[in-house]
């Protein structure tokens, strides 16, 4: 496998700089966040939820969110495409920062997050799979939707151990970057580079024991960065449903994660509406349920690490693959990867059930 792509490599060296500029500007503007949290009391305190015995910071989105914009600067031009995922991500961010220092409804978020999900799909940025007819167009775009809002919420809740959801950005967009690169789209390849070295660079702070959490502002900036850089590309030459693959693939944790916790909750009565799911905060994650396990808090965060770069190999191998047969085993390993974090959340939820 590796020998199919070494001749990329040229190609990925001109994406250095984009990648080292990102994690530059993160690392240097990151201790100022620290200083401006503790100045202006913008911490996330502990309580019986959340794991930290102190306060800690959580204006790590607003540094992330200046640093993507001026390593994005130094790379121009940009695409429509690249210049309204920018956008919808400033709103997303601002609005996270805003709801970190004074709160907000989660009506209003919904609202920013279905407004920085429309200017993104005005730009062309809408699932190709569906028949190009009125109602197709309409799916379409309710998929679309669908996608972005669930990715963004999928890893703002997937954010409750130090270095987590940086660390599974840092992952994903590392394997959307080399997809990228490897089907020579290379606005793509920028964003996820960007991307890349933005989580790289915050992860230096955010892995335990954290200095600096990432907030609502920064956790689902890179939700909605992910989700983008998903329906950015165009992810195989072989059909729509290997094209349709990669994405959930490289995602699958978070996805995964989302709809379990979904029914789950909805099974068990402790969602009803669609605002009580946005408001809900349960210890029902992935993360929770292997803490339940035993896993150590840095245990519990590398091994999820190591299935995201499990996942993340199965895409590169799926891209390669073109017949239908070994196409189907791929699709086969990662149904065996969900169904082996389907037995550890189902044990886990068993632990804690004794517990109670």
């Amino acid at each position: 496998m590796i020998a199919a792509y070494h001749h990329l490599w040229g190609t990925v060296l001109l994406f250095r700089d984009p990648f080292f500029l990102a994690m530059f500007f993160v690392v240097v503007l990151t201790p100022l966040m620290i200083v401006l949290a503790h100045r202006f009391n913008i911490l996330d305190h502990p309580n019986e939820r959340k794991l930290h015995s102190k306060p800690v910071p959580r204006l790590g989105g607003l540094g992330i969110l200046i640093a993507f914009w001026m390593a994005a600067l130094f790379h121009l031009p940009w695409s429509n495409e690249f210049t309204s995922i920018l956008i919808g991500g400033s709103i997303i961010a601002i609005m996270g920062i805003v709801d970190d220092i004074r709160g907000l409804s989660s009506v209003v978020r919904l609202g920013g997050q279905l407004l920085a999900s429309i200017i993104v799909m005005s730009s062309g940025l809408i699932v190709s799979f569906m028949p190009h007819t009125l109602l197709g167009t309409l799916i379409a775009w309710l998929i679309t939707l669908l996608w972005i809002i669930g990715i963004i919420n999928a890893l703002n809740f997937m954010d409750g151990l130090d270095g987590l959801a940086s660390g599974m950005t840092m992952i994903a967009a590392f394997f959307f970057f080399l997809m990228a690169v490897y089907l020579r789209q290379l606005d793509v390849a920028l964003l996820g580079a960007v991307l890349m070295g933005s989580a790289a660079g915050f992860l230096f702070y955010n892995f335990k024991p954290a200095k600096i959490y990432l907030g609502d502002g920064g956790s689902t900036f890179f939700g909605f960065m992910l989700a983008c850089l998903a329906l950015y590309g165009g992810w195989s030459n072989d059909g729509f449903i290997v094209a349709l693959g990669v994405p959930t693939i490289i995602l699958g944790v978070l996805v995964f994660d989302m709809i379990y916790i979904t029914i789950s909750r909805i099974k068990n009565g402790e969602v009803k509406t669609f605002r009580q799911w946005l408001d809900h905060t349960g210890r029902d994650h992935f993360h929770h349920r292997l803490l339940s396990l035993g896993f150590s808090e840095v245990g519990a965060v590398l091994f999820i690490y190591l299935v995201c770069f499990i996942l993340g190999l199965n895409v590169l191998v799926l891209e390669r693959l073109r017949n239908p047969l070994g196409v189907g085993i791929q699709f086969f390993n990662a149904m065996l990867i969900f169904l082996l974090i389907l037995s550890l959340m189902r044990t886990g939820r068993a632990f804690l059930s004794k517990k109670k």
